[in-house]
C-alpha cells in the first residue's frame, strides 16, 4: 500500500511482503535468510539467527529491542555503514534519538506496524538527511520473538543510495 508524502521526504513505500515485493537484491537475501529461520512458526526468535550466516548483511543491520510499551524500544545494534551513514552510533538509545518530528512520523511507523502486525514490512524512501544529503533508502524490517507471541525485537537491513544531484 503506497503512502506518498510532500516536503523532505518524497515517497514512501509500505506493505506487508513476500519475497517479490523486495526490489532489493541484498534485502530480497535477507528475508529469505529470515524466511528459512521460521521453521513452522510465525517468526524466528533472536538465538535463531547465527552472525555468521549473517555476514553478507551486518554493516546494514540494525536490532531494535521492544520490552513492552512501543516507545520504550532501545536500539540494541547497528551495523557500521548505519552508523556512518547517521554520523553516530544510536545504540542503546530509543525515541530520544530521533533528530526531527518528520523522521519520528516516517521512521517510527515503520517498526511499530511490524511489531503490531506480527509481519515483515519492506520501505522505500527518498529523503534528505540531517546532513543535508538527497538519499534513496532501503529498508526491510522483519519481527523477532523468544515466545513466538510477541514481537520482541525487530531486525532491520538498511542500504542507504545517494541521488545523483540532477535526479534532485
Amino acid at each position: 500500500m503506497p503512502l506518498e508524502f510532500n516536503g523532505p521526504l518524497a515517497r514512501r513505500v509500505m506493505s506487508l511482503v513476500t519475497l517479490t515485493d523486495i526490489r532489493d537484491n541484498r534485502l530480497r537475501s535477507l528475508f529469505q535468510y529470515w524466511s528459512s529461520k521460521l521453521r513452522g512458526r510465525t517468526m524466528p526468535a533472536r538465538r535463531d539467527l547465527d552472525p555468521l550466516e549473517m555476514r553478507p548483511w551486518l554493516g546494514n543491520l540494525v536490532l531494535v529491542d521492544f520490552p513492552g510499551d512501543l516507545k520504550d524500544y532501545r536500539i540494541r545494534l547497528e551495523g557500521v555503514n548505519v552508523v556512518q551513514f547517521y554520523g553516530s552510533s544510536r545504540t542503546g538509545r530509543g525515541i530520544e534519538a530521533m533528530t526531527s518530528d518528520l523522521e519520528r512520523k516516517v521512521v517510527l511507523p515503520q517498526y511499530f506496524s511490524v511489531v503490531e502486525s506480527k509481519q515483515p514490512a519492506y520501505y522505500e524512501a527518498e529523503f534528505i538527511s540531517s546532513e543535508g544529503v538527497l538519499t534513496y533508502q532501503h529498508k526491510l524490517v522483519l519481527p523477532l520473538s523468544d515466545d513466538g507471541e510477541r514481537v520482541n525485537m525487530t531486525l532491520a537491513g538498511i542500504y542507504f543510495d545517494r541521488v545523483p544531484a540532477e535526479a534532485g
